[in-house]
């Protein structure tokens, strides 16, 4: 069976990456054969031509998930895949491109036995163009993964030892996001970037392309349906700058701009051509969309934003790292905002695009973070700039992610109290990401020990009663010389600029335990009422407090062991979410806090 030829017509949020979709495209999640190489012999047993791998996995699940048929969470260094692939013969003469959403950690790529290309990463999306490894008829793909126990990279929460222990969790192995296949022709977009300006209505578009060329370039810009703008134009060269001037929808009073209240989106279709034949068209979409800080308040769209956030690591119990699917993260989004968030953390993770294209339909604030390494040195100083970059890439065109988070709580920079290298470090990748993306807010070490170059002074504190939050508060001064118990606000020789300050951790209340091993930050409470009454206190406390700019409570779910969710793991609410709604915004919408 050809499954190229076979056209699947999935809604945007089914599709791997919503924000930059082809119609030729093949879905390659399901059932993979695998196999463990543990003594590292696996070409000499001819894993790499598909022959012998004596297992079979539902990819994209990671091996040590539940769902992925394996469940098996002992350490395997090094894993195998492979599955086959029918190509017709002319299908030959157009560009195959092999896209993973995310493999952990160091991946290799085999097409019937050629080696095709190599990836370091594990968070972020890759591709490779396979088109001279096919033949016509079956194809076999082999990929295999090596995932050591090294923390000189980013591993957010998975841990590195063998059971999971305080706030990490079990590791992942492999492959664990999405893997589809495309079709196109010889020129081809490989990325586009959409920059908007709402103070001079304009959309800037940068354009890159896989190679140079003279090319014919049709981009169409639709509202609810309806076309706003067509530019039609030729070009050279592999890198395009397009500025397209939006009228406003409405002459009295600006009312499609994105935000969580009202999350407007405008669709884009871009139609690559050459001699007039077209080589490849992507589908996409962009908010007009602003956020910045002036005077320690933000501003979203040039009006103030409070930020009611919710510390979210998008575990599940049988899946882990990977979404069941996308009406699972889909809830997630819907869950967060029932219990009156804005917004959500997504706390060491680079998520599934599906979660933010859901957070940019149905109007959530995102806080974008880069896992954490935990070694200080030139390899993770390597790794950590290389995936945060291809992040920052990938999840670009999403208006929802408004805030980027490069360190957390001085994670893989322990010493960055005293050392001026740590130092260099955060403020070498708060600069990074302003080169990047200038558009959006940087929390460069949110937690504390801050240095001087970020937007946000993001603070983490746990404090088990309002009393004791409202002492640490009241006077700025006073805290910037004590800072939170066993941690300094600020790094040493770098002084409070002024930015806005919020409490980014704070809560984590537990409600009751179960087993020895579960925990929360202070006493659990005993009953549902204890419960939303300590909760209540201390989220009033923070609200009332002049100096927060907003707030990120600990957080929206059980995660194994830490059981201080909102909700179960399983998604259910702990109370009841229209109670839960009240305690956050203090009956009060956005536009009178």
């Amino acid at each position: 069976m050809n499954i190229l030829k076979e056209k699947q017509v999935y809604q945007r949020g089914e599709y791997p990456r919503p924000d930059f979709i082809r119609d030729n495209w093949t879905d390659l999640n399901g059932t993979w054969r695998f196999a463990f190489d543990d003594d590292g012999t696996g070409c000499d047993k001819g894993y790499h031509r598909g022959e012998n791998l004596n297992l079979e996995i539902v990819v994209p699940f990671c091996c040590q998930s539940a769902k992925s048929g394996i469940g098996d969470t002992a350490y395997h260094e090094t894993v195998w895949y492979s599955r086959a692939v029918s190509i017709e013969e002319q299908e030959l003469r157009n560009t195959c491109l092999l896209h993973i959403g995310a493999s952990d950690y160091e991946t290799d790529i085999w097409v019937n036995g050629d080696h095709a290309g190599k990836h370091y990463g594990g968070y972020a999306q890759f591709t490779f163009d396979i088109r001279r490894y096919l033949k016509a008829g079956d194809n076999i793909i082999a990929i295999r993964v090596r995932d050591d126990l090294e923390c000189d990279r980013p591993r957010g929460k998975q841990y590195w030892k063998e059971e999971p222990d305080r706030c990490w969790y079990t590791g992942v192995t492999g492959i664990w996001q999405n893997v589809w296949m495309e079709l196109t022709k010889e020129v081809y977009l490989e990325q586009v970037k959409m920059i908007p300006d709402i103070d001079r209505r304009l959309l800037e578009m940068e354009l890159y392309f896989n190679k140079s060329e003279d090319i014919e370039l049709e981009i169409s810009i639709y509202y609810e349906g309806r076309l706003k703008k067509r530019i039609i134009t030729e070009v050279s060269g592999s890198y395009v700058r397009e500025g397209i001037l939006l009228e406003e929808e409405d002459k009295v009073d600006e009312i499609h701009y994105w935000s969580p209240d009202h999350p407007n989106l405008y669709e884009v279709s871009i139609c690559v051509g050459k001699n007039g034949v077209k080589q490849d068209e992507v589908s996409a979409y962009f908010g007009m969309r602003k956020i910045h800080i002036s005077g320690g308040h933000i501003f979203l769209n040039n009006k103030l934003f409070y930020q009611r956030l919710i510390l979210d690591q998008g575990y599940w119990e049988d899946t882990l790292l990977t979404p069941p699917s996308s009406d699972a993260l889909r809830r997630d989004v819907e869950l967060t905002k029932k219990m009156g968030f804005n917004g959500a953390r997504k706390h060491q993770k680079c998520e599934d695009p599906r979660y933010y294209y859901w957070a940019d339909v149905l109007g959530l604030a995102v806080w974008g973070e880069l896992p954490s390494g935990y070694m200080f040195q030139k390899r993770e100083i390597e790794n950590l700039t290389r995936e945060w970059g291809d992040f920052i890439n990938q999840a670009y065109n999403h208006p929802s992610i408004i805030t980027w988070v490069p360190l957390n709580e001085s994670w893989g920079v322990r010493n960055i109290l005293t050392d001026r290298r740590q130092q260099a470090l955060a403020k070498g990748l708060y600069h990074l990401t302003k080169a990047y993306d200038g558009t959006r807010l940087v929390s460069t070490n949110d937690g504390w020990e801050q240095v001087e170059e970020t937007d946000l002074l993001g603070l983490h504190d746990y404090a088990g009663s309002a009393e004791e939050i409202r002492k640490r508060y009241e006077d700025l001064e006073e805290f910037f010389k004590t800072g939170i118990p066993g941690r300094q606000a600020l790094s040493e020789g770098n002084e409070y600029q002024g930015q806005p300050i919020l409490l980014t951790e704070y809560g984590g209340i537990a409600l009751k335990k179960t087993k020895e091993a579960e925990w929360g930050y202070n006493e659990a409470a005993e009953t549902p009422e204890e419960f939303a009454d300590r909760l209540r206190a201390l989220t009033e406390a923070v609200r009332s407090m002049g100096v927060f700019q907003g707030f990120c409570y600990t957080q929206l779910t059980d995660v194994m062991q830490e059981v201080n969710g909102l909700l179960t793991a399983e998604r259910e609410p702990k109370i009841e979410c229209e109670k839960l709604a009240e305690i956050f915004t203090g009956g009060m919408r956005d536009n009178e806090e």
